[in-house]
């Protein structure tokens, strides 16, 4: 085996020989054959580098003379209408911008009247409610109407004066103040009676102005009685007090408040800590009253009717009495009597009784009616309970106000899940913003229309609470005081009628005793 392979060993031995005599010729060639390529190499990018150096001035200055070219040409080649395009786009994006920039300036605007309004309002309830003296007797009159020339048409101003634990205040009124007053307490108290004043009339005859002068004093005589109205900033402050030529304009330009601050201004004005749910017996006291009230209405309407007829024939009755007494029998007496009696001997037509005219006069002067305030107390009471029903109406208002929220809560919500899917179809501001930034944008309205969602529940259980535990009960004690009062009155009245007509009398008795004497 090893004889066989002998020959094989030393052929693998030379050429191995070979391979190693052979291997630094290779390796010389190949170094030889790098230096050549490597030689080659650096000729060429000589060459070129030198071809651009001797090209690169001439480029520079042809491109540049083609960027100086090419604008003239696109400006040249710019049609009119592609001008005004452009002009167009431009003022439309000013205007998207302007647009926006007063959106949201106005937001801010809103925000701060907003705080500004609440926070003044906080200042006003500590200012007023808190120390106001509530067991310091109020007084309070209307009286003394006035008729002034207003330009276009004559108007009536109705003096207003009083003391109260703030001292002495005496102010002139119009009636559409006073009707401006009571719609912007009804506003400001949700829920809560505001006392009636008399219907607007286009008539301004005597007998309207002292029928308003009447019950706009029993306005401000209830006014006083409901302490957290009287003191309010609007009434006391601004209604009773202001030296503002425009009283109107004074109040429109009160902030708006939200239902924040009307749940602040709640709990100040009676006092409360806890808010309470409403329960099956709150729902059925308020709808107790309120059938009560609509029933009355109908049977307040033919007493009405009565009061009316009944003060009608008193001042009948009245003129009547001072046409015979007061005119006609002194006249009987110059004309018949006389030709037979000395005028000395007269009754009426005596110049030396005339005090006896003058009692006639009180007895027919129009303005000492007393049955006028059955009539007032009849008219007090349908406006009353139209007023009272009122407070249930804008309680409603604040569920309705609620729903709105609630609606927009959804909408928002919506919203939100098609930004999260990536579908949003967003208006506006929004537009403009990124998905993300879209939905944090979102998320913080979602959050603020929540709170206020959840301020109208507890707003609404408040108005609810104080509704039933305090106001339907102390109007019922009030109309029983008011009741008491207005018969305490008109007792009054008639018992002063009654010696009027009696001094009359005796009078007249007086005088024929002295003319019996010889």
């Amino acid at each position: 085996m090893s004889e066989e392979n002998a020959p094989e060993k030393e052929q693998v031995l030379q050429e191995s020989k070979q391979e190693q005599v052979q291997q630094p010729q290779i390796e010389e060639q190949i170094q030889q054959e790098q230096q050549v390529k490597e030689d080659t190499q650096k000729q060429v990018e000589n060459q070129e580098n030198q071809e651009k150096q001797e090209i690169a001035p001439e480029q520079i200055k042809q491109e540049q003379e083609v960027k100086e070219v090419i604008p003239e040409k696109q400006e040249a080649s710019e049609t009119q209408e592609q001008i005004v395009q452009k002009e167009a786009e431009s003022d439309i994006t000013k205007n998207e911008k302007t647009n926006e920039e007063n959106q949201v300036k106005e937001q801010e605007e809103k925000q701060q009247i907003a705080e500004k309004g609440a926070e003044t309002t906080t200042q006003n309830l500590d200012n007023l409610f808190l120390k106001a003296d509530y067991s310091f007797p109020i007084e309070i009159k209307v009286c003394d109407p006035v008729q002034k020339s207003g330009g276009i048409s004559n108007y009536v101003v109705y003096t207003i004066k009083g003391k109260d634990c703030f001292g002495d205040f005496e102010t002139q009124r119009r009636f559409n103040e006073f009707f401006t007053i009571r719609e912007l307490l009804l506003a400001k108290w949700p829920g809560q009676y505001v006392p009636p004043i008399p219907e607007k009339s286009v008539s301004t005859g005597s007998e309207i102005i002292m029928e308003r002068t009447r019950l706009l004093n029993i306005f401000c005589m209830k006014m006083m009685q409901i302490k957290h109205l009287y003191y309010s900033e609007e009434f006391y402050d601004i209604f009773l007090r202001s030296t503002n030529p425009d009283i109107n304009k004074q109040i429109s330009q009160i902030p708006k408040q939200n239902v924040f601050a009307y749940t602040d201004r709640y709990k100040q004005a009676f006092q409360i800590n806890e808010i309470k749910e409403i329960s099956p017996e709150m729902i059925k006291k308020m709808s107790g009253v309120q059938s009560f009230l609509k029933l009355s209405q109908t049977t307040l309407v033919k007493q009405l009717e009565q009061t009316r007829t009944l003060s009608s024939s008193r001042k009948q009755l009245k003129e009547t009495f001072f046409t015979i007494f007061g005119l006609n029998i002194s006249e009987y007496e110059k004309q018949i009597l006389q030709e037979w009696v000395p005028q000395n001997k007269l009754i009426f037509a005596n110049p030396a009784n005339a005090d006896i005219l003058e009692l006639a006069k009180k007895i027919r002067d129009p303005n000492n009616n007393s049955l006028d305030k059955i009539q007032d107390l009849i008219l007090i009471e349908q406006r009353d309970i139209e007023a009272f029903l009122q407070a249930f109406q804008t309680r409603d208002s604040l569920m309705q106000s609620k729903q709105k929220a609630e609606q927009k809560l959804s909408e928002e919500q919506s919203d939100l899940y098609k930004i999260m899917k990536g579908n949003s179809t967003m208006k506006g501001s929004f537009s403009k913003l990124s998905l993300e930034e879209q939905k944090q944008k979102l998320e913080i309205q979602l959050n603020e229309t929540q709170k206020e969602v959840d301020q109208y529940k507890l707003l609404f259980q408040l108005v609810t609470d104080v509704l039933t535990s305090y106001t339907i009960d102390k109007f019922k004690k009030d109309k029983h005081q008011t009741y008491k009062s207005i018969l305490a009155d008109l007792a009054q009245c008639e018992q002063q009628y009654l010696e009027i007509q009696q001094q009359f009398w005796s009078k007249v008795q007086q005088v024929i005793t002295q003319c019996q004497e010889p």
